[in-house]
């Protein structure tokens, strides 16, 4: 009986102190404002988890420090890795434009079932925006601000694929008279490549310059892997009325709670997007989110569903190619 207590007198004082011990340990307290990152254990195995969700695995370096294997080719000190994804989940990151791009480029995306892949960055437009909101869409006769979801999602992919009409950055005007002009014939004045009165004709994308091809789909699985290919998937939900935003997260599941959005305008204080900046996002979105809450959410917080078919579009640039044509 005294063996026993002895035994377990001890393994409370050896708990206590991993504990304590593990207290000091710097990846344990860091916290990202959506999502735990740092080291994890998957399955017994060491991995690192980054801000956006993906997985890599973890490596004793020639040093013996730990090193990360972001893709076959590279590695990353794991003290750096924390440090990096410590300020971008403060929005804090130092690293510039190209520098963050050429990281991204090269992740080597988890596509596991119980992991997150997330845009790495966006730009954020708003139908309802100043300098459009009030132009007509297409042909008419709704304008950018009542109907222009579809088009200003388009408009959201396409400049955070930073494609440019006349050398400036794509948005919801200069798209709009694009597609106008697209094909347009006299002969029928309320009609383009583009356009069909408001309606707008996806497949004209396809023809836009550094566009290579263009995607319809519906699984969620498929939006994630398009998201791990650098793609940016535009999505159809019900509000009760069909609407369009752009999937920035998601796991894969068709879950409307998982499934988290950059939406074209704030589903509960319309107007807030009026003055909405123009610029390129960083994950986790702070700065979008920094209006409330309902532009950067999960379908379930915006209280959208699915569409009930055709529920992705996707336009590939041309220096990605689709994991189906691969």
């Amino acid at each position: 009986m005294n063996i026993k207590k002895s035994i377990l007198k001890k393994s409370v004082i050896l708990s206590i102190l991993f504990v304590f011990l593990v207290s000091f340990v710097p990846f344990s307290k860091i916290i990202k404002a959506d999502e735990e990152y740092g080291v994890v254990d998957v399955n017994g195995v060491e991995m690192y988890r980054d801000t956006h969700g993906n997985l890599y695995p973890i490596v004793a370096g020639s040093n013996g420090e730990k090193e990360v294997i972001l893709n076959r080719y590279e590695e990353e000190p794991l003290k750096a890795l924390l440090q990096r994804d410590a300020n971008e989940s403060k929005g804090e990151s130092n690293l510039p434009d190209y520098a963050l791009k050429k990281y991204y480029s090269q992740k080597n995306f988890s596509t596991s079932a119980s992991s997150y892949v997330t845009l790495p960055s966006i730009y954020s437009y708003k139908q309802g925006y100043w300098k459009w909101g009030g132009e007509t869409l297409g042909f008419g006769p709704d304008t950018i601000k009542d109907s222009g979801c579809f088009l200003t999602s388009c408009a959201i992919m396409l400049a955070t694929y930073n494609l440019t009409i006349n050398d400036s950055i794509v948005n919801p005007l200069n798209l709009n008279t694009w597609l106008k002009n697209f094909q347009y014939n006299p002969n029928y004045p309320n009609k383009s490549g583009g356009f069909d009165h408001d309606i707008l004709k996806f497949s004209a994308i396809a023809h836009f310059p550094g566009i290579g091809s263009i995607d319809l789909f519906d699984s969620c699985d498929d939006a994630k892997i398009a998201i791990a290919y650098g793609g940016v998937p535009i999505i159809a939900v019900h509000h009760p009325g069909l609407h369009f935003c752009v999937l920035a997260k998601t796991n894969g599941k068709k879950n409307t709670a998982t499934n988290y959005i950059v939406n074209t305008y704030d589903p509960i204080h319309h107007k807030s997007s009026y003055n909405a900046p123009e610029h390129m996002y960083y994950a986790p979105y702070d700065g979008i989110t920094g209006f409330n809450d309902h532009y950067y959410s999960t379908l379930a917080r915006a209280r959208y569903t699915f569409a009930d078919s055709n529920i992705f579009r996707i336009a590939w640039p041309q220096h990605i190619h689709s994991p189906q044509h691969r």
